[in-house]
């Protein structure tokens, strides 16, 4: 069996990874409501990155915490440049968001029932991040610019 609090700890490199992903990719686009979304997905992997932490503290109170340079699991890469449509990165974060939702799943069927609800929760809100994902990744192939800035799309009430 594959120890609990390294299981954890690539959990919370996983978080933090996704956290400055969706960061930068707030950065990167213009489009001021896609941009609100990235960095609400951003807020979201930064609370999970807590929630985790705790468990950690908890379930490991005189243990250092000792966050890996990256994760054994084979978590989905987001790789993608400036000049890469809005719809790759959205596919990217889909998938990495699901292979996550997978790995909290897995991880909870090691736990005792209340860490495991936790794990649980934590894997249904990745996939609820996959949906929210999965709804931008849609318009985005139908308006594969909408992520251009147009001078009066922000205006209004």
């Amino acid at each position: 069996m594959t120890d609990l609090k390294r299981l954890l700890e690539m959990a919370l490199r996983s978080e933090i990874d996704s956290r400055d992903i969706y960061k930068k990719a707030s950065e990167m686009t213009k489009n001021a409501l896609l941009k609100e979304k990235f960095n609400f997905l951003s807020r979201e992997e930064e609370k999970h990155r807590i929630m985790i932490e705790n468990m950690i503290k908890m379930k490991f109170p005189n243990e250092d915490i000792n966050i890996p340079e990256s994760t054994e699991v084979p978590l989905p890469r987001i790789t993608v440049t400036e000049k890469d449509p809005i719809s790759k990165l959205l596919s990217q974060a889909m998938n990495a968001e699901e292979e996550t939702s997978k790995f909290y799943a897995s991880i909870a069927k090691q736990l005792d029932d209340e860490n495991a609800s936790l794990m649980q929760y934590l894997s249904s809100i990745e996939m609820s991040h996959y949906y929210f994902l999965r709804a931008e990744r849609d318009l985005a192939l139908k308006f594969e610019n909408y992520d251009q800035y147009f001078e009066m799309m922000h205006v209004g009430p």
